[in-house]
This record gives structure tokens, sequence and C-alpha cells, in this order.
């Protein structure tokens, strides 16, 4: 018969057995740098050790709830697919998830994916990106992202960014094409919480983007940047305690409406030097109705030509 002493030993050591399972299970699968050459599902718990790249033609489905962490690898060291001090486009010197296939990131309401650092103690530009090069009909949707170099990001890129949580990365998603890819980019950015980056949303060179019905708060550069952007649809966001809420920058076609850009750190729209285009920002709630207000907080660096139409 086993004694007290004896089946209290016995527990013990079961329950580290178990605890030392339990810590083993929450690993979940590692994944070395490397190429996805043929159509792939993640689930579970991921954990990214150096750039992942998905290859032309292939396809990579990320199941409900599974959850991405990013080791913070050493900068310009082996565990980057390329040398990227000559690389112009994959440009982030941290892992990163490289797209030129196709990404189909879809969670739910309640069993969201989650892409994020892997340190103890996180901070912004622990990992690079979700980095799309010359990619179409990709979707990332019901996502949380985070402490990202820059969340979603990519050169040449269609793409739908719904329903995503993205906080304390670097810029939360940025966007421009480049000469060298076949594809113009394209994003739909949609009732999204973008809170607490460095910028918000970057709509780069040449892009065509759709912002509307965002929570964009509390980023500590600015809300929305317009820069070279060929158009930028603006509509029915909240965007509120930014540094800056709106920055423009020689893009077209913007149009800026039935939005709520209130109590901005400097100025709810700036307009840079090289903004000559107008800008159609009428239908906005400021925060007042008192024009004169309305317009303390308007920035216009070239206002001897460029017109910002207001209520």
């Amino acid at each position: 018969m086993k004694t007290y002493k004896q089946n209290i030993t016995l527990i013990t050591v079961i329950l580290a057995a178990a605890a030392l399972c339990c810590c083993a299970g929450q690993k979940g699968k590692q994944i070395e740098k490397g190429t996805i050459k043929s159509d792939t599902t993640w689930s579970g718990e991921i954990l990214i050790k150096g750039d992942v790249e998905i290859a032309k033609g292939a396809t990579l489905t990320i199941t409900p709830g599974t959850v991405i962490r990013f080791d913070r690898i050493e900068s310009h060291g082996p565990a980057n697919l390329y040398d990227k001090t000559k690389s112009k486009n994959v440009a982030f010197d941290r892992a990163e998830l490289i797209v030129r296939g196709k990404l189909l990131a879809r969670g739910t309401k309640d069993n969201m994916i989650q892409f994020t650092s892997a340190e103890g103690s996180p901070k912004p530009g622990d990992w690079g990106a979700i980095n799309f090069q010359d990619s179409t009909d990709n979707i990332v949707e019901y996502c949380e992202i985070s402490y990202g170099d820059t969340g979603v990001h990519g050169h040449g890129v269609q793409a739908a960014v719904a329903n995503c949580y993205l906080h304390d990365n670097g810029v939360a998603i940025g966007f421009k094409n480049v000469k060298e890819h076949r594809t113009q980019g394209s994003k739909n950015i949609f009732n999204n919480r973008i809170i607490g980056n460095g910028g918000g949303v970057l709509c780069g060179k040449g892009t065509r983007s759709a912002i509307s019905h965002n929570e964009i708060s509390n980023n500590k550069i600015y809300g929305v940047f317009g820069k070279k952007a060929y158009s930028c649809h603006v509509r029915f966001n909240n965007i509120v305690r930014n540094e800056k809420g709106i920055i423009l920058y020689a893009t077209k076609g913007c149009r800026v409406s039935q939005n709520n850009i209130t109590d901005s750190v400097q100025y709810n729209v700036s307009m840079l030097e090289g903004q000559t285009w107008n800008v159609d920002a009428r239908n906005n709630w400021w925060g007042t109705k008192d024009a004169g207000k309305i317009r303390s907080l308007i920035w216009d660096k070239a206002v001897s030509y460029t017109h910002l139409t207001l209520p």
C-alpha cells in the first residue's frame, strides 16, 4: 500500500509532466525561414522564426483562431530570405510574411486570427509585416495585428482589409505601387479598429483606396496619409484624437465626406506643399459649426494654389 507521502509525490510528478506537456503544446508549429510553394493551411499556434514567402501560384489559408507569432530576429541576419540592404521592395529587416501568391486570412468575429510578436515584452517593430508583393485577390478579415513595423504592407497589391483590430504597429496599413510590378494597387479598408499605432493608414504612390466605416484613433503621427495616391476616398470614418487627422501630399481624386474628424492634437487636416489638387471636404463633422474654428484646424502649406472646400 502506498503511503500518503508516496501518493503526494506521484501526484506532483503527474502534475509536473502535465504542465510540461501543456507548455510544449503552447509552442505549436515552428516555421523556419523558407518558401511555401503549394497551397497550404495554417491553424493552431504558429511560431515564425524567419522570413516566410508565399510563392506565385500558391495560396496560404489561415483558419479562424490561429495565433501567429514572429520571433524578433537579428536585423539583416541569417533568418532573412533576402539581402534587404539591396532589396527595394522586401524592405523589412525583421521577420515577415511575404505574399507573392495569395493570402486568405479569414477569422470570425468571435474567433479572430492573431499576428503578433513572440517577445515577452513586445513593442512596435518586433516583426516586419504581412508584406504583399505584386499580388491579387487577398483577404485579411477579422484579424488582430500588433507589434509589426507595418501591420499590413504592400507594393502592387489588391487586397481587402476588413473587421480587423490593428494596434501598436509602427504603421497599421500602408500600400504603394512600384514600376517593377504589374499589379496596380487597390485596397478596400472598412470596418476596422486602427488604434494606437504610429501611423494609421498610408495610401501611397499610384494606389486607389476606399477607406470607410473605420475607427481611426489615437495614432501618434496621423490617422490617414494620402501620399501621391491616385485616388483616396475617405468616408464614414471616426477619425479622432490622432496627432494629425488627415495628411495629404500630391494626391489626386481625394474625397473626404461623412466623417467625424475631431480632437486632433495638431490639425484635423494637413495639406502639404505638394498637394496641388483640390479636395472636397464638405459634409464632415469637425466638432463645431463655427467656420473660423474649423479653418483654424486646417493647415495648408500652399494656400495660394490649393483649395480645400469646406462648409
